[in-house]
């Protein structure tokens, strides 16, 4: 008798342990599809669709959001690029150009990463009139698939395969870091970050020259001057095919606005001890020749106004510079100033070849 009462406890305990599980599946399961569901219909990186007019987004994460805003934002223009780029101003750019635009820059960015971001925007059916891009020297002379080492590439967002959609639908941190606080800057009544305001750092930076010299150090002087290789050709012509020319090959429709940005003299200070700077004017003369082939590129470069690269109170290291610059380069741009053509390009290249090789880079350390 005891053994059939004690069977008939086992049996009701074992009752209550499975519907105590069943239960604590079904609120799990349940807890996932709310946050699922959130992540979906909030969609706080834009993978799904835009900005909805309800609610207030906070977009401050490139490598996250970029690739959403391109597919799904409506606009005909892009501006985009390395750093170089973030400061730039659509408001001012679409009163320049006449156009619609969004910025999706990428800190660190390599020509190839710029470039697919570039390429999803056509493959989701838009069709931009304008791409504003910058080339950076310090990336050029790279392999074509070079990626900046120090950044996160949520390939799940930008892949086209629906199931690794999972680990964003049921991402915790999504969920409470963007989802949420999407729904906190709506509640709160603050506003969707303007393409402005986006990752433009001008606020948080400080400038000048004790600034500058503060980010380098020069290491003992080359013996000997660096020479553009067959290699380095190599990679400058595989960098720019890949990267820059198919895209505006393939897309005759579309001007794309290049230019070269104005590093600063400290720049070539550091070229200069290493003994590279012919060897960097090298390496751009020869992307220019390339670049100059498709006639719907239009190519700018700013190193020939010595009083933005020379004064070092509008830079904060090597190569960035005020957002004031931003400005003013779109400003000429619209105008067709500082505009490389097959007409003046030798001219250019002797301008810049003589003024930096002769510069008295030993007046920069007078004070340091």
């Amino acid at each position: 008798m005891n053994n059939l009462e004690d069977k008939r406890d086992i049996r009701k305990k074992n009752k209550k342990a499975a519907r105590w599980t069943a239960a604590v599946v079904a609120v799990l399961l349940a807890a996932l599809a709310v946050i699922a569901a959130a992540n979906a219909v909030i969609d706080p990186f834009f993978h799904y669709h835009g900005p909805y007019r309800d609610l207030q987004y906070p977009i401050d994460n490139e490598r996250y959001q970029n690739d959403g805003i391109t597919r799904n934002f409506n606009y005909n223009a892009i501006i985009t690029g390395s750093s170089m780029s973030e400061n730039f101003r659509t408001s001012q750019f679409d009163k320049l150009f006449g156009t619609k635009s969004i910025k999706v820059p990428f800190s660190g960015g390599r020509y190839k990463e710029i470039n697919d971001n570039i390429s999803r925007s056509y493959e989701s059916g838009h069709d931009p009139v304008i791409v504003l891009r910058s080339l950076d020297y310090s990336l050029l002379v790279l392999d074509k698939d070079d990626v900046y080492p120090g950044a996160e590439y949520p390939t799940y967002l930008t892949d086209n395969n629906p199931f690794n959609d999972i680990k964003y639908l049921l991402n915790l941190s999504v969920f409470f870091d963007d989802s949420l606080r999407v729904l906190s800057y709506t509640r709160e009544g603050m506003k969707t970050t303007t393409f402005d305001e986006y990752q433009n750092w001008m606020a948080d930076s400080t400038f000048g020259a004790e600034t500058v010299f503060s980010t380098y150090t020069l290491g003992k002087p080359a013996e000997r001057e660096k020479e553009f290789s067959d290699s380095d050709r190599e990679l400058v012509y595989g960098n720019l095919e890949q990267n820059v020319i198919s895209q505006a090959k393939a897309h005759p429709e579309t001007e794309f606005y290049l230019f070269f940005p104005p590093y600063s003299i400290a720049y070539w200070d550091e070229l200069n001890n290493e003994k590279k700077i012919n060897w960097r004017i090298d390496a751009e003369k020869y992307a220019i020749d390339l670049l100059l082939k498709c006639d719907n590129i239009k190519l700018f470069s700013f190193c020939t106004r010595y009083d933005i690269t020379c004064n070092l109170d509008n830079y904060k290291d090597q190569a960035h510079y005020k957002s004031w610059i931003n400005d003013q380069m779109l400003k000429w741009m619209s105008n067709g100033e500082y505009q490389i053509t097959k007409e003046n390009e030798d001219e250019y290249i002797s301008e810049i070849r003589s003024f930096y090789n002769s510069y008295d880079y030993s007046s920069l350390h007078g004070d340091n």
